[in-house]
C-alpha cells in the first residue's frame, strides 16, 4: 500500500482513528481513508466506521467488517466534497455514528470536543494526504 506520508492517528477510549491515503477497490481507485477501529483487547482492530474518500467512488461503512454493512455511496447521497463532509461528520457526530454502528460503550466515552479540536488542528496535514 502506497501512502502520502505517515498516517495521522487520533485515539479515544476504546477506539483508534487512522487517517491515510490508500489504494482501494483492487487498486483501481485511491484517496483518503478515515478508518475507525476498536482498541479493546477482546475486539482490537474491529472496524467501527470507515470513510473511503476515493477519487472515483467515495463511500463509507458503518459497523463491523464482515457484518451486514454495505458501502454507502457518497455520490448517491449528494455528497460533493467527501473529505470535507467526512471531517464535518467526525467533528460533530462521531459519538452518534459510533453508537449507530453498535458500539454504545465506546460512543459514551467519546470526547466530541477533543476530537473536533484535534481534527481542526490537523486538518491541513490531513488534506495534504488527499
Amino acid at each position: 500500500m502506497e501512502n502520502k506520508g505517515d498516517a495521522v492517528i487520533i485515539e479515544q477510549p476504546g477506539m483508534r482513528m487512522t487517517i491515510e491515503h490508500r489504494h482501494g477497490n483492487g487498486g483501481k481507485d485511491e484517496g483518503l481513508t478515515f478508518d475507525l477501529t476498536t482498541t479493546a483487547p477482546n475486539a482490537a482492530g474491529e472496524r467501527i466506521l470507515r470513510f473511503d474518500c476515493f477519487y472515483k467512488t467515495p463511500h463509507y461503512h458503518v459497523g463491523p467488517s464482515g457484518g451486514l454493512d454495505k458501502a454507502r455511496k457518497m455520490k448517491d447521497e449528494g455528497i460533493e466534497d467527501p473529505v470535507g463532509w467526512t471531517l464535518e461528520q467526525l467533528k460533530t457526530r462521531l459519538a452518534a455514528m459510533i453508537e449507530q454502528a453498535g458500539y454504545e460503550r465506546i460512543a459514551a466515552a467519546i470526547d466530541q470536543r477533543a476530537v473536533a479540536e484535534r481534527l481542526t488542528k490537523l486538518e491541513a496535514e490531513i488534506l495534504a494526504k488527499y
